[in-house]
Formats: C-alpha cells, structure tokens, sequence
C-alpha cells in the first residue's frame, strides 16, 4: 500500500507527499524498534526480579550453614582445649566425664560450610550477567563465590586433622562408648571410671596428644567463615533492597 502510493507520488513529483511518505515509514519503523526494546527490557527486569529472588534464597541457606560452620567450630575447638588440658591433668577427665568422652570422639571433627552459588552460576553460563543492572553487586557476587571457592582449596587441610584425630584416636575408647556418643552432639552420660580408663589409654597414645593442638587450633576456620557470613549478610541485604525485589517475592509467592 505504501509503496504503491510512493510510486503515485513519484509519477506525479508529489515531492512533499513522498517525503511525509518516508517520514510515516522511518517513524513506524523507530516505534517498532522502540516497542521491541521496551519489551526486551520488561523481560530483562522480569528475569533480574527471578534471579534476584533465588539468589536471595540460596545466600539464606549459606548464612545458615555459615553459622552452623561458626559454632560447631567453636565447639570442636573448645573439646580440643578439654582434651589438652587433660592430657596434663586427668582431674579434667573425672570433672565432667562425658564430655571427656565426646571430645575423644568429636573433638577432631570439621564441618564445611555449603555455600550454595547454583543461580550466579547459570547467570554466568547463560551469559546473563548483564541482566543484574547493579555493575558493583554483581562485581560483589562474583568476588564473594570465587573466594568461597577459592578458600576451599584447603578444604583437604581439615580433612586431614579429622582422619587424622580419628586414626590416632582408635582404640581409645570402647565401641559401647562410641555407640552412646556418636548419633548426637549430645553430652553423654558416662561414668567417672570409665572417662579415666579412656583417659589411661589416651596417655599410651603419644601420637594421639602431640596432634591435638592441630585439633584444638580453628583460628583459620573461624576467620574464613566469620568474613565469608558477613559478605553473605552484606549482599543479601543489598539484594533486598533492589527496585522490585518485594514483586519478585510475590511472584514467586513467597
């Protein structure tokens, strides 16, 4: 229709027809360009609103874990110190028996945190990253992952001290003494002779006592988790406050 009605126009050198014709023809064509990138961009805020929310979600989870990770670190840390303690003085042992005896079983145990980054990791391999608006948080949340991931690296170091703890420790106590203490982190009740025959074996096992300062020690531990749980805080609070972020809960009917 159009063109046919240029070609008129051209017959007739109807010159300020045909240029209203091209002006109606480039303005139809800008207001479609224009119509697909107000979509494109409605899309866009849609899918960032999504990503936000899961991300949100996953950084509570890993907060959770964090702190989990904190105190049992400070739990194993302190049976350590119980059980250097007592290596010097068996009054330690009589004193509070069944926690002597779960500190020989747990004292060595670690716990890795599961930082959970499946969402940024899509974004990165779909190639969405431009999605999220915010250049400083997504800068942000590629630091805090490649440092998580970096960190656990040494994640062989603390399964050494827990294989470690346990292979030094066997025989220590009786398997009716595992038994009671193993299902829970639960102080035991045992009696007061039995935590003094652990702590007689204990004393045989040289090997054993010269590894617990590498159990009682979590300083490492405890620093990587205390700066990891606040950059998850810090993140998941800057999420929340993201234009949207309440509409994406709602979708996602949280």
């Amino acid at each position: 229709m159009i063109v046919r009605r240029v070609i008129a126009h051209f017959r007739n050198q109807e010159w300020t027809a045909i240029a209203l014709d091209f002006l109606i023809v480039v303005i139809g064509i800008l207001f479609a360009f224009q119509i697909t990138e107000w979509n494109e961009a409605r899309k866009d805020r849609l899918k960032e609103r999504v990503y936000l929310s899961r991300i949100d979600v996953e950084l509570g989870e890993s907060i959770a874990s964090i702190e989990d990770a904190i105190r049992l670190a400070k739990e194993r840390a302190a049976l350590g110190e119980m059980l250097l303690l007592a290596a010097k003085d068996p009054g330690v042992a009589s004193a509070d028996p069944g926690r002597f005896v779960l500190a020989l079983l747990k004292g060595g145990y670690t716990y890795s945190p599961d930082i959970r980054g499946h969402t940024f990791e899509e974004i990165k391999s779909v190639g969405d990253l431009g999605v999220l608006r915010d250049a400083q948080l997504r800068f942000d949340l590629t630091e805090f992952y490649t440092r998580v991931s970096s960190t656990a690296q040494w994640d062989y170091l603390r399964e050494i001290r827990q294989t470690e703890f346990t292979r030094r420790a066997a025989g220590i106590l009786t398997l009716e003494q595992i038994e009671l203490v193993a299902p829970s982190n639960e102080i035991p009740d045992i009696a007061e002779d039995e935590a003094l025959a652990a702590h007689a074996r204990m004393m045989e096992r040289p090997g054993f006592i010269e590894w617990l300062p590498f159990v009682a020690y979590r300083g490492d531990d405890l620093d990587a988790y205390s700066s990891w749980l606040e950059s998850a805080e810090n993140l998941r609070s800057r999420i929340r406050m993201t234009p949207g972020f309440e509409d994406s809960e709602i979708e996602a009917g949280n």
